[in-house]
């Protein structure tokens, strides 16, 4: 079933005409929807309802009649990305698989090796339509909050205040297999924040890798031997993070144990 954001007021109060003509025009013209075919609504907030198609015309796509109200829980684990800004196809390629795995919130950061320059407290409508569209297409009831492009030192503020444990990919000798750290803090990761900070293209500059894992919580991770681009890490580590939040109680507690439980 598809599904479609509307305003929290046009869900609460089953509006007809929720639809943005944006999304009606998605509806006749590519998904050739007719009268009867139902759709889910949802506000991005938790809340979701089934609506069926009542008419559809060239001008617009009414709706009714509607399923009761649903308040869906919250998601098991806040998992926040820290994302260095990167050029513009990666960014948007980043943003959008972010939003489908279900990051709870976004944090585009300045660092000193960004290339693609954004202004602070700058928010791209792109970006905005692409994380929209990518809540619609993963089907959730919860969307990603999308902060501002967000200078470095407040965003490493922001990972020290986080409350929760914060992951951080590091080229540097001695950084920690992202598993092993999962692991090693798994009761962290239901059901609290956790934070996961990708660097940019350049990587951190040598101060900015001081001042990050100078902050307590603040974890140095390795994907593996081979070097990333940075909407790749941040695909990789948020889906590491989510798939171990989701997995039932009493799985594997450590990489050996799985690795003696896979040769049983």
């Amino acid at each position: 079933m598809n599904t479609f954001k509307v305003s929290p007021a046009a869900l609460e109060n089953a509006a007809p005409d929720a639809l943005g003509r944006d999304d009606e025009r998605h509806l006749r013209d590519v998904l050739r929807i007719r009268p009867g075919e139902k759709i889910r609504l949802s506000d991005g907030r938790g809340r979701i309802r089934e609506a069926e198609v009542a008419e559809v015309s060239r001008r617009s796509v009414a709706l009714g009649p509607f399923g009761p109200l649903v308040e869906l829980p919250p998601p098991p684990s806040r998992a926040v990305l820290f994302a260095c800004v990167a050029k513009p196809a990666r960014m948007d390629w980043l943003l959008e698989k972010a939003c489908e795995l279900g990051a709870a919130k976004i944090v585009p950061v300045l660092s000193s090796r960004v290339v693609s320059k954004h202004a602070p407290g700058e928010t791209p409508q792109r970006w905005l339509r692409i994380a929209d569209s990518a809540f619609c297409q993963s089907g959730g009831g919860w969307a990603t909050e999308l902060a501002p492009c967000t200078p470095w030192k407040d965003a490493v503020a922001a990972a020290a205040s986080l409350g929760g444990p914060v992951f951080a990919g590091s080229l540097l000798p001695g950084a920690v297999p992202l598993g092993e750290a999962l692991l090693a803090r798994r009761d962290a990761l239901r059901g609290g924040p956790v934070g996961w900070f990708v660097g940019p293209e350049g990587d951190f500059s040598p101060e900015e890798t001081e001042e990050l894992f100078a902050v307590p919580g603040v974890v140095p991770v390795t994907l593996g031997p081979r070097v990333l681009r940075v909407e790749t890490a941040a695909a990789c580590g948020l889906s590491a993070i989510l798939c171990l939040a989701l997995a039932p109680e009493g799985g594997a507690e450590s990489p050996k144990a799985a690795d003696a439980q896979g040769r049983t």
